[in-house]
């Protein structure tokens, strides 16, 4: 996998147990931030104590935030659609209705270390969890794990389904500290590269009274979050046909736009659009009603902006 450059952007993620957390302190030092907003070590899904109120500190100081949930994978795999719909519900306490934080949202997983489930249940489980959330949210999930822990688990391969998980956004852990570690992460588990490189669990950072996990990031926030949301869209009448036409999403990675006619989609088109005709014809609307008209831009990791824009006819 890559080295961090010096455009990597910084950030680290707390949670109850971070001490003396200043806020105005943290906006000042750090890049983005992620909390932990729920675990199910304990047997039963736990809400951390601090979740909340962090996450309402970090979005009044504009600092882009995201929260993750620290998984326990077993052969059932009706416990991952469990933990996964409570995840989905603490991250909307946190955020608000139909928000799931600025940034991805991430599935942590590093246990059970001792390699109690085989290596093909572990990620049964993390594809089912993934697979519903996404179902659910319209988001990406990301998977935190350890370099260590992919290669207790056979380097997340399966037999005969090669690297099922390496389309996931990876963050991954791999301290610089600990002796006989590369300097910084290696190709593993179908990834050469990662999106977060949590590199010291130990770090000093100003704004937080107790050593803290630290990472490095992409070169720009918009790789770690959804697609701006679409501004200056106007519709006129033009013969019959609707000419539609908006601003330009300035996000890195923007990839396109879904535009949609009373909820139904009517077509998709690439970054560099700022219109789009809408044929006579195409639109099945009774004469004289209203016509609404929504789009969305969506990057490459297949985010969507938070909200579509909207006009009425």
């Amino acid at each position: 996998m890559q080295n961090r450059n010096p455009n990597s952007l910084f950030g680290i993620d707390i949670n109850e147990y971070s001490q003396n957390v200043n806020f105005t302190t943290l906006a000042t030092r750090i890049d983005f931030l992620y909390l932990r907003s729920s675990g199910s070590g304990t047997g039963r899904f736990r809400v951390d104590k601090k979740f909340l109120e962090f996450a309402r500190q970090a979005r009044n100081f504009g600092i882009p935030v995201g929260a993750y949930h620290f998984g326990i994978p077993s052969y059932d795999l009706n416990t991952a659609d469990l933990q996964c719909d409570d995840f989905i519900d603490i991250l909307q306490r946190g955020f608000g209705t139909r928000d799931y934080g600025d940034l991805f949202p991430v599935l942590d997983i590093e246990t059970p270390v001792d390699k109690t489930i085989s290596t093909a249940a572990l990620v049964n489980w993390i594809d089912r969890f993934r697979k519903r959330f996404e179902r659910k949210t319209r988001r990406r999930l990301m998977l935190y794990t350890g370099a260590f822990f992919i290669e207790i688990y056979d380097n997340f391969q399966v037999p005969g389904r090669g690297f099922p998980l390496r389309n996931m956004p990876l963050w991954i852990a791999m301290y610089t500290k600990i002796p006989g570690n590369p300097p910084y992460p290696k190709d593993q588990g179908g990834w050469t590269r990662w999106r977060i490189w949590q590199y010291s669990e130990d770090a000093n950072v100003r704004g937080v009274g107790n050593p803290v996990d630290a990472n490095w990031g992409p070169n720009n926030i918009d790789l770690l979050t959804q697609p701006s949301n679409v501004t200056g869209l106007t519709a006129r009448r033009d013969g019959g046909n609707i000419v539609v036409n908006w601003n330009r999403v300035p996000d890195v990675d923007l990839l396109g736009y879904n535009l949609f006619v009373n909820n139904y989609w009517v077509g998709t088109v690439d970054e560099g659009d700022t219109q789009f005709v809408i044929k006579k014809g195409t639109l099945n609307v009774p004469s004289g009603s209203n016509i609404t008209i929504t789009i969305e831009a969506f990057d490459y990791d297949g985010e969507t902006s938070k909200r579509r824009a909207r006009v009425v006819l």
